[in-house]
């Protein structure tokens, strides 16, 4: 694929899936072992329903989240974007309750792409300040000055 259409492809899940919880699209997209390599998800099993499952836990506790893309940079296998997402916390997020607090959190994922699908997903973004943007974990003075 040229490196538009990879923009186009990734531009679907941020859009459909990410921002609009459209699950069944995932299909589409996502090559069917899609592996993610998150600090948040040392455990993901792999696969097309892992993913899925992931999403619907995120999309549960934020169900008004949207993401969206800051900046993005592709080649015929990677697309690179900087994102920022914010939503409300309404939901409980594994075992956190809700808080009722909006949150603005901002990542980078890069994306490898084969045969018009997305095959891992490795990104890093920033834990922290969604748990204290929470209140699951008090902010550290060290950290805000």
């Amino acid at each position: 694929m040229t490196p538009q259409q990879n923009v186009s492809l990734i531009r679907i899940l941020f859009d459909e899936i990410y921002s609009k919880g459209n699950l069944s699209l995932c299909d589409q997209i996502l090559a069917t072992d899609i592996r993610v390599v998150d600090p948040s998800a040392p455990n993901f099993k792999g696969g097309i329903a892992a993913f899925k499952e992931r999403e619907a836990t995120i999309r549960h506790a934020f169900p008004d989240k949207v993401v969206r893309i800051d900046e993005v940079f592709s080649t015929e296998e990677r697309v690179i974007v900087r994102w920022t997402t914010q939503g409300n916390h309404t939901g409980a997020l594994l075992d956190i309750p809700p808080s009722g607090r909006n949150i603005k959190i901002s990542g980078i994922t890069i994306f490898h792409l084969m045969d018009g699908k997305i095959l891992e997903v490795a990104q890093a973004w920033d834990r922290l300040g969604l748990l204290e943007q929470i209140g699951a974990v008090e902010p550290s003075a060290a950290l805000h000055q």
